[in-house]
Parts: structure tokens; sequence; C-alpha cells
């Protein structure tokens, strides 16, 4: 495994291919189709949901990119990890720990940043063509990256971040999710 390096300021951004995207890209995007209609979303900006959220029953196939980011922090960074499929144990957050952004030619995705709780943030893509809007992050010295199918982002939390307009004629379709320190950030201790 060995990922393109990048820094946002001092903060390292790590961008590599999750390997076998055949056997798994195709079936977790066919699994996101089918069961579009379950989607809970968060909130809107600029006339559109900017996260989507599925039950982890209905898209296992999502597990498999997010099994590499927590393999990946640990071979890369040392960090070991928790992947969680539910809300964080004691939260006030209804909503999983993992979500799609599905941007229509057009949109775009503004600038944010991830969790509070978790150690480690990523996004990998499912559909993305030509022109789809590059993921940038704001800092000096800023950087972008080109969305690819089966590429995936890893990144500080913290960071701030957004997307490009989506110029191409196809939606782009990511996966986003946050990894959190072990053991595990209660917060109601």
């Amino acid at each position: 495994m060995t990922p393109e390096k990048h820094y946002v300021g001092d903060d390292p951004v790590f961008v590599m291919d999750v390997p076998n995207q055949e056997s798994w890209i195709g079936q977790l995007g066919e699994e996101i189709s089918k069961h579009r209609s379950r989607f809970r979303n968060s909130h809107k900006i600029n006339g559109r949901w900017e996260n989507s959220y599925l039950d982890i029953d209905v898209v296992p196939s999502a597990k498999i990119p997010m099994r590499f980011a927590r393999t990946a922090a640990i071979e890369i960074l040392g960090m070991h990890s928790v992947l969680l499929f539910e809300p964080l144990p004691g939260s006030k957050e209804s909503l999983p720990p993992f979500w799609f952004n599905i941007a229509k030619p057009g949109e775009i995705t503004g600038l944010h940043d991830h969790a509070n709780l978790s150690a480690l943030s990523a996004v990998v893509y499912i559909q993305a063509d030509s022109n789809a809007g590059n993921l940038y992050f704001e800092k000096d010295p800023g950087i972008e990256v080109i969305p690819e199918p089966g590429k995936i982002v890893l990144f500080p939390p913290h960071l701030k971040h957004g997307v490009q307009e989506n110029q191409s004629n196809e939606e782009r379709i990511s996966l986003a999710f946050n990894l959190f320190p072990f053991p595990l950030p209660m917060q109601n201790l």
C-alpha cells in the first residue's frame, strides 16, 4: 500500500485506490440504486441534500472501502481506529457516521469539516465521470483531488474541504465516513 501523500498546511492527506474495484464498486452502486427510496437525509445546501444515509444492512459492500481505510490508517499512520456502522454510543446523533453524497450535474458540495470526535475522515468515489468536480482542501497550500471510481482520500477530520461543481452529464456518487479512535470516546462519562 503506497499512497500519494500531500500536505494541506501541516496536515497530511493520503490518496490511493481501494483494491479489487471490480468486485465491489458495481455491487455498491446497485445497492445504493436499489435503496434510494430509503435514504434519510440530513440537511439541504443550495437546494440539494448534502448527506444521504442508508443502513449498513442494505449497503453491505460499503464495508469494503471502509475496512480498507481502517487498515490503511494502521499501516500508514500507525493509527488504530474503530469503524462504526451505527451512531457513536452515547451520542445524540441518530444517523450513522457514514453517508453518501450524490451530486447531479451543476451541483457542488460546500466547504465543511467532519465530526469532532473522529480520528480520521475518508471519502471514496463510487461513480465519477471526468469533470465531475474535484475535491479541494482550503488551506495554504491547498490541494485538489480528481475523483475517480475506487479512489479513496484519507484526511484529518478538522480540514475544511468541499467539492467543485459537477460539470459532467452524470451524477457524482461518493461514500464519506469517519474512523474513530480506539478506545471509543464516550460522551456521557
